[in-house]
């Protein structure tokens, strides 16, 4: 409380004292008035009740300033982060404060807010506002306007940013989201990329001023995945060769030497250099994993490498398989995604590119897709990618999962995981739990993420969101769904917006 307000109170204390005891001189003479004595004690209580009322109107019209000035501070550093200049950007954050807290509002004098911007690749934006409020029943007792101030500081604080897109492209992606839709999902989902970029690129421009970097890797998931390129260029050791193969065997035949049955035997196949370069398509086979991982499943079993993020190829246990539709002859449902990128500074035709070389095609198996993006992410392991600082600086991690179903695994497709109903590296033989187990991998593969501090927004495109998907974004706010392209793209722009926002300083 200021000076003059407690000055203030021990004036009408005083003169409520003085009127107490001249009250009682008149009841003691006899003299007294009832009306004199009412008005005497109608002053004090006149001034106590005015002073709650102005402090009231003081209180408000602050906080309403505050927020005007909180606003008009982001506002204004806003602009700048997307490229604008002092002038456009001051003009900006005045309009805000303006629009929040309207001349006149709550008694105050007529005043101008001061906007001052400071700083050369990291720019920022300060407001000021200071203001008089005229008191309404305390100004009869002689009490003067009161000063209302504040100051509020945004600034951008740049740090290295990693984000990793893990995105579906099964065979439904070819669909419309909606019958009113133009584009396909798709071709939806091309354009949502394309504005998050968009959103983003004038804080990758400032980053790279700054000596600073934001990069993007992007993970096409179906039911495989397509890294075994990128794995091969690192280390051709970390490629198991040869490998094992379901294979179809005639197992016995008629009077007419026609097949009357067939097994699918474990097959060694091997290939050479010129098959790994020219022939194989890049999709891979996860490594050795256990089948005791159920709906219940609280930690990722030691022996289970294909959850183990960072575990370096050893042995052929730990090594990955080339995917191979030609040796696995057992009658399985193929699909190999476009190769995956990692982690790099993108130019935007370039990415442009890649996005149109995304074709729907397979089924729709989450926790490959959520694996290889934990591996993108990672500061260790195969790619150790995105390490912890860069120019001693600290980097922010973010994977941004799309899809637009649920989980949906089938026991014939050839998969990540060979083919479950002969295999039966998931299940252990019980099909029928097949997708549950798939989920729960999903659900441990989001948790092994989140633990090392990266950031995951999951988003449902045209498609509900079960419990898995929900808890697997980093809270409820960063889990959503998109109804249609137009929702798809404005979402995308939004998790941009929040991965360059600002933040106040003062």
């Amino acid at each position: 409380m200021s000076a003059a307000w407690v000055s203030g109170f021990v004036s009408i204390k005083r003169l409520s004292r003085y009127l107490i005891a001249a009250g009682r001189g008149l009841a003691v003479e006899q003299r007294g008035n009832v009306l004199i004595l009412t008005a005497a004690f109608l002053i004090p209580l006149l001034a106590l009740i005015g002073s709650g009322i102005d402090i009231g109107r003081v209180y408000v019209a602050r906080s309403r300033i505050q927020q005007a000035c909180d606003a008009a501070s982001l506002a204004g550093r806003w602009a700048f982060s997307q490229g604008q200049a002092t002038d456009t950007a001051t003009a900006e954050a005045l309009k805000f404060f303006n629009f929040n807290f309207k001349q006149g509002s709550f008694g105050t004098a007529s005043f101008t807010p001061s906007v001052t911007v400071t700083g050369t690749n990291t720019k920022v934006v300060t407001v000021s506002a200071s203001t008089t409020l005229r008191l309404t029943i305390m100004g009869l007792f002689g009490f003067r306007p009161m000063t209302v101030a504040t100051t509020c500081t945004a600034e951008q604080n740049f740090v290295n940013t990693d984000i990793v897109l893990v995105l579906d492209t099964t065979g439904s992606m070819k669909d419309k989201a909606t019958s009113s839709d133009t584009q396909t999902k798709i071709e939806g989902l091309r354009a949502a990329v394309l504005a998050l970029f968009d959103q983003l690129a004038p804080i990758q421009t400032q980053l790279a001023a700054a000596g600073m970097r934001m990069r993007f890797s992007v993970v096409p998931y179906s039911q495989t995945v397509n890294v075994g390129k990128l794995i091969y260029a690192v280390n051709t050791g970390y490629m198991r060769d040869p490998a094992p193969y379901r294979q179809k065997v005639c197992s016995s035949t008629g009077w007419n030497n026609n097949c009357n049955g067939y097994t699918y035997p474990a097959t060694s196949v091997s290939h050479n250099a010129s098959w790994f370069t020219n022939t194989w398509n890049g999709c891979i086979e996860e490594r050795q994993t256990v089948s005791t991982i159920t709906a219940s499943t609280s930690a990722i079993p030691a022996a289970a490498y294909d959850l183990d993020i960072d575990r370096i190829p050893d042995s052929d246990t730990t090594r990955w398989v080339p995917y191979d539709g030609d040796a696995e002859t057992a009658n399985s449902q193929e699909a190999c995604p476009q190769a995956a990128k990692r982690l790099q500074s993108w130019a935007r035709a370039d990415l442009v590119t890649y996005l149109n070389s995304l074709t729907p095609d397979g089924g729709t198996y989450h926790d490959i897709g959520m694996i290889w993006g934990a591996r993108m992410i990672s500061s260790a392991g195969v790619f150790a990618d995105s390490p912890a600082t860069y120019n001693s600086m600290p980097t922010n991690r973010f994977v941004i999962f799309m899809t637009d179903g649920l989980l949906s695994t089938n026991s014939t497709l050839y998969s990540a995981y060979g083919m479950e109903k002969y295999d039966q590296r998931v299940t252990g033989g019980d099909l029928s739990t097949q997708d549950a187990r798939h989920h729960q991998r999903f659900n441990l593969m989001c948790s092994a993420i989140k633990n090392r501090g990266v950031s995951i927004w999951v988003v449902a495109f045209a498609s509900s969101l079960d419990t898995n998907l929900t808890n697997c974004a980093s809270n409820a706010g960063q889990a959503s769904t998109s109804a249609n392209s137009t929702d798809l793209t404005t979402k995308f722009v939004e998790i941009g917006k929040s991965i360059g926002a600002m933040r106040l300083t003062q």
